[in-house]
């Protein structure tokens, strides 16, 4: 749950950041979409494509063809990501953010579509350590660390996560 994720949290800073998001992902994503497609018909054509070219096909299926979350599993930050914010524990922000990870939970939303993550939260501890990752989709109310690693929050957690990143000028879309 949002409340036992927060509790286990221990933190010195967090830093928020919004990702998959824009005009200029939008254009990467029909260019890498279409390299991905004509690498697939390539293979299906020849039934074999060089060591070069598979290689950039696993990179393709892995980055379109699954949920991307802010941090891979080689811990690299998503290429799209922009920090939109840096916090220390003691700034109100952050105590208004763990005010709403502890929403009590009524009704955990379920929504029949898969996540897409575009805003994240990464805490730090002091020595500058990633302590957790947690990607948050507020059109279809998801919050993850990671694959697989799903994080439940009430339906009301969503809608004041919205207003906690646009209050601290994270752009916010509905898409």
């Amino acid at each position: 749950s949002s409340i036992a994720f927060c509790e286990s949290l221990d933190f010195t800073y967090l830093e928020t950041y919004s990702f998959q998001r824009g005009a200029n992902y939008q254009a990467e994503l029909g260019k890498g979409f279409e390299a991905l497609q004509h690498l697939k018909r390539r293979k299906d054509k020849k039934g074999n494509i060089s060591t070069l070219e598979q290689t950039e096909l696993d990179k393709l299926q892995k980055y379109y063809g699954s949920t991307q979350y802010l941090i891979d599993e080689g811990g690299a930050i998503h290429p799209t990501a922009v920090k939109t914010g840096t916090f220390f524990k003691d700034v109100p922000f952050v105590d208004r953010l763990l005010e709403i990870l502890h929403t009590p939970i009524v009704e955990v939303p379920r929504w029949m579509c898969a996540p897409f993550y575009r805003d994240a939260i990464i805490f730090y501890d002091q020595a500058n350590r990633i302590v957790s990752p947690l990607n948050v989709c507020l059109g279809c109310e998801e919050m993850e660390i990671g694959p697989f690693n799903h994080v439940d929050a009430d339906t009301k957690t969503y809608v004041l996560m919205r207003r906690f990143f646009e209050s601290i000028g994270h752009q916010v879309e509905d898409e």
